[in-house]
């Protein structure tokens, strides 16, 4: 063994460790430095706000609480631009479920709304490691939270003041409760909780019931059902009910934004490529062979999930993670934060992968899916295009992440790379 050759490469690891830190950290401070230029710092927490004082002042009526012309005040007010598109689309129990939220200024409110979703992203993190190894130590949860840190849909998440790093969150402690813990009780209420700030984790309900784990389902179901009757006592029932009705329509009000890189869909990187970066009206034969594509995939993902024993829990966790993005017409780059535990099921597998060959394969498309979501990869493709305008169609690295994620977690679905976890494991 070539000693020297060993302690070389040992010497020089923290200076690229060091040098890569700096390059993220200027890109996060570029990319929070842009987004304060455009007025969007906390864009999209000033319509949550607006909700909340909606609710704080019994004004939970439908016309109230989702009217447009008290948004656009409101925004204005706070110095943010108006955009006819956006509006508040979230059901009615989450501004219900935060509404104390709103007994702050709208700065400080802002503030420890941001400090609640950076907890609950390190909470995420740390759930989902504890689900794929229940052993981890300090410096790996470290490395995995500062990687998870250096993610754009993390970042613009935090910046924008969405909801999805807290989604994210319980969407992982259900994973955590029902394949680790075994206790489907406390995954139920996690689910629930996530189904009533936004529709979407409902697919995640769909995965389980795949899987055949009823009794997770019937539990969400329960608590579900009874969150929303609590909602009910205070916000009435008529604005629950408009919102379920109006759902679709909220849908085509946010596709309205245009296709990639605003929409990383499936749907999204074909209407980019369609009108090659130019406005223009989308042909209905997209939206039709988009809506085949996500019946054959949920097929597919479906079936990956049920084949046993081949399948490993880790599988079933990363293929159950990417079904909200898989399904969905709209998958905003904030939205790819449910990937992350797709992400972290992928290196599980890879780690436990003996076959040298599969493994650097794996570990390339794994590589691959991890850069595309970098920070400094989506600096990369924002300069390019702008310097050359013909290369639109690059603005598609969300959608081949996924791609390249769901390629991994299928593949060794179909080949047996793993065992089901078990509760003795250890980081492999």
């Amino acid at each position: 063994m070539d000693v020297s050759a060993r302690t070389g490469r040992y010497a020089i690891r923290p200076f690229v460790i060091a040098m890569a830190l700096i390059v993220i950290g200027i890109c996060v401070v570029k990319e929070w430095q842009g987004l304060g230029r455009l007025d969007f710092l906390g864009y999209d927490y000033a319509f949550f706000y607006n909700a909340f004082l909606h609710v704080l002042a019994g004004q939970t009526h439908w016309h109230q609480l989702y009217n447009p012309a008290a948004e656009r005040s409101f925004l204005i007010a706070q110095g943010y631009p108006i955009d006819p598109h956006n509006h508040y689309v979230y059901p009615p129990q989450f501004a219900w479920m935060f509404a104390w939220m709103a007994l702050f200024p709208f700065d400080a409110s802002l503030a420890l709304w941001r400090v609640l979703s950076i907890a609950a992203g390190m909470f995420g993190v740390y759930w989902t490691m504890k689900t794929l190894w229940p052993r981890i130590r300090r410096g790996h949860l470290f490395l995995a939270v500062a990687a998870t840190l250096t993610l754009t849909p993390f970042q613009l998440d935090f910046a924008v003041g969405n909801v999805n790093t807290i989604l994210f969150a319980f969407l992982a402690l259900a994973f955590y409760a029902v394949y680790r813990l075994d206790k489907p009780m406390v995954g139920a209420i996690a689910l629930a909780a996530a189904a009533l700030i936004k529709v979407t984790p409902l697919a995640i309900l769909l995965a389980f019931a795949i899987q055949g784990r009823w009794n997770v389902v019937a539990r969400t179901l329960m608590v579900l059902s009874l969150g929303l009757l609590s909602s009910f006592l205070f916000l009435g029932w008529d604005s629950t009910a408009a919102y379920a009705t109006h759902f679709l329509q909220f849908g085509r009000q946010s596709m309205a934004n245009g296709p990639a890189p605003y929409n990383q869909s499936l749907l999204g990187v074909l209407e980019l490529l369609w009108n090659k970066g130019r406005a223009g009206s989308t042909p209905t034969w997209l939206s039709l062979l988009f809506d085949v594509y996500a019946v054959a995939l949920l097929f597919v993902i479906g079936a990956a999930m049920r084949r046993k024993p081949w399948s490993s829990d880790a599988i079933r966790i990363g293929l159950s993670a990417l079904l909200p993005v898989a399904v969905s017409p709209l998958v905003e780059q904030p939205h790819m934060v449910f990937t992350l535990p797709a992400l972290m099921a992928s290196l599980h597998l890879i780690r436990r992968d003996t076959r040298a060959a599969s493994r650097r394969t794996y570990a390339a498309m794994f590589g691959l899916a991890y850069g595309l979501q970098t920070l400094p990869a989506t600096f990369l493709v924002n300069h390019a295009t702008r310097l050359l305008p013909s290369l639109y169609w690059i603005h598609i690295q969300m959608f081949i992440s996924f791609v390249c994620i769901l390629g991994v977690l299928l593949i060794m679905a179909r080949r047996g790379a793993s065992q089901p976890l078990t509760r003795t494991a250890a980081v492999g």
